[in-house]
Parts: C-alpha cells; sequence; structure tokens
C-alpha cells in the first residue's frame, strides 16, 4: 500500500484541507483511480475536479502515478466547486436510470400494443410496470429538483448538475422524459 495526500480548496466556500488516500500500486493506479478515490473522500464530483501535481494540470485520467514519478507521501492539490450529497444523488440517479433501462429494454421504448382478445391483461401488466416504477420515478425526480437542482446559479447546485450529468441522470431522465411524452401524445391523440 502506497499513502498519498491531496490538499483541496473549495470555490463555494473558500474552506481547504488535506486528505489521505492510499493505493495499492502506483504502477497501475491511474488519474481515474485517484480522482474517484477523492470524490469518495470529500465529496467533490470527478467532473468538477481540477487536479495539481507539481502545480501542473493533471489532465489526463489514463495517466498512471508511476508516469508521474509519483513517489510515496507526495501530494496532489485539487480544486472543485462545491461539496455534493453523492450517496444521496446517487440514489435518486439510480431509481431513474432503472426506470429507463426497463423501458428500453422491457418495452423497447414503445407502448406496447394491446389487441383486443388481451386487452385486460395487457392493460393489467401495463398498470403494474408503472404503478410503482413510475411512482418511485417521479418522487425520485422531484427529490432531485427539489433538493439538488432548484437554486439554479449557485456553485453547490452547479457541481450537483455537474454530478447528475457524470453519474448518467441525465440520458436516464431524457429516456424517461421521452416516453412520458409519447403516452401523453398517445392517450390524448
Amino acid at each position: 500500500m502506497m499513502a498519498l495526500y491531496v490538499d483541496y480548496s473549495c470555490a463555494e466556500n473558500n474552506e481547504t484541507g488535506r486528505t489521505k488516500l492510499t493505493v495499492s500500486d502506483y504502477v497501475t493506479t491511474s488519474i481515474r483511480v485517484i480522482k474517484y478515490a477523492i470524490q469518495a473522500a470529500i465529496q467533490a464530483p470527478v467532473c468538477d475536479q481540477q487536479l495539481f501535481y507539481q502545480r501542473q494540470p493533471v489532465t489526463d485520467d489514463d495517466m498512471t502515478l508511476s508516469r508521474l514519478y509519483f513517489r510515496e507521501g507526495d501530494c496532489f492539490k485539487v480544486q472543485f466547486l462545491a461539496v455534493v450529497d453523492i450517496a444521496r444523488m446517487t440514489e435518486l440517479v439510480n431509481v431513474l436510470k432503472n426506470f429507463s433501462q426497463e423501458i428500453v429494454e422491457k418495452l423497447n421504448r414503445q407502448l406496447p400494443v394491446i389487441n383486443a382478445k388481451e386487452e385486460g391483461e395487457s392493460l393489467r401488466r401495463l398498470h403494474d410496470f408503472f404503478s410503482l416504477r413510475h411512482n418511485d420515478a417521479c418522487l425520485a425526480i422531484k427529490e432531485l429538483q427539489d433538493s439538488f437542482l432548484s437554486q439554479w446559479k449557485c456553485l453547490k447546485t452547479v457541481a450537483q448538475r455537474h454530478f447528475f450529468v457524470q453519474d448518467g441522470g441525465f440520458e436516464s431522465f431524457l429516456e424517461v422524459f421521452k416516453f412520458s411524452r409519447q403516452m401523453y401524445y398517445d392517450v390524448n391523440v
């Protein structure tokens, strides 16, 4: 195990600090791995991290520590916008991801065709599919909007929006949105 340090500074509240990370092997550990370890340690989204080593920006996420000639006890500096509640946002985004994945896999992005013979059974299956998952997705979207994304211009909200995109929430939300538009359009036409 190899110890390294990260000096950090947060733009939102001018907070600074230092955290210690350990890696198993500096020969194979990439900058991407370090950034995710920083995200876990100080709740700074990977997408907002500006990482420096020996006063130089580190921009190649695939570079290994050995290619940087990093040594035991060396220090990275990282600047980021704001701390994000990564655990809660990840839970909510996972609800959206799961729902959008079901839309893609089970429904093939289309409303099911209901034939006259099986109309009752098909409607029941459709209702069962949507009742719990749709409600969970709606609650997740509402909490994301109310708790994380509503104050549009503050640095914390900007960081939370960035993390939402980084974690795949935006693509999942678009899938759910497109499907819900199709449902609304098909029902109201």
